[in-house]
């Protein structure tokens, strides 16, 4: 039985993660100006935030051990405590891409544009609901909803498919882009492995309020089979 004191810390806790969680939904927002305007401002102010990131990782880390090592948490508290330090990873993770993706931003905001525009905000569009859709459900759970963004996640997949396509024909055919080209190529391939972490977070915040274990495959969220292992 977990004592009213340990069950504050463990609320403290989720809290703190929500802290970090909606700190990297900023980051996407100014990601998205920052690609989307060319606004060197607020790619710098991400690449500022990776040492904020890598703060909120690592105490909350420290939190996650000390709470591991007193309480005795069952059921959902036990679940979400063996779960916070994946979603915490998952979400550094997250950030790190977006501080590459402004890196990028740097070098290509120095240099002529070569269209996506509107492929790039549909990418960005995309990953930003699905990022807001995993950490909404990290504060209320929901199957249905998880089901929907991982269907997402092929949308995501099938956008990079074409760009990256279309990108590789046009380098052939016109070689001075390729630098560019290659860098927004690397900005779309963040955005997709961005919407790949979204689903980790997904699985994660099911498996806490179900107790059961669920995967995005194949862009369908189904239950694991252990049996199949």
């Amino acid at each position: 039985m977990i004592s009213k004191v340990g069950l504050e810390r463990i609320a403290l806790l989720r809290s703190d993660i929500l802290k970090m969680a909606r700190y990297i939904q900023n980051i996407c927002n100014k990601s998205s100006i920052a690609m989307l305007e060319r606004n060197e401002h607020q790619a710098r102010d991400v690449l500022y935030s990776d040492s904020v990131i890598d703060h909120y990782q690592i105490e909350l880390q420290k939190t996650i051990i000390s709470l591991t090592g007193i309480l005795t948490p069952t059921g959902k508290d036990l679940r979400f405590l063996t779960m916070t330090m994946s979603i915490v990873n998952t979400l550094e993770r997250i950030g790190d891409k977006f501080v590459s993706i402004c890196e990028l931003a740097m070098v290509l905001i120095k240099k002529p544009p070569i269209g996506y525009y509107e492929k790039l905000r549909t990418m960005f569009d995309g990953v930003s609901l699905m990022l807001k859709g995993s950490i909404d459900n990290l504060v209320d759970p929901s199957l249905l909803e998880a089901e929907r963004l991982c269907r997402n996640d092929s949308n995501i997949d099938s956008l990079l498919e074409g760009v990256r396509n279309d990108l590789l024909s046009n380098m052939e055919q016109s070689p001075s882009i390729t630098s560019r080209a290659v860098d927004l190529l690397r900005v779309f391939c963040d955005l997709e492995e961005i919407a790949d972490l979204c689903t980790e977070l997904m699985e994660a915040a099911v498996y806490i309020d179900t107790g059961k274990y669920y995967r995005c495959m194949n862009d369908i969220f189904q239950p694991v089979d252990f049996k199949a292992y």
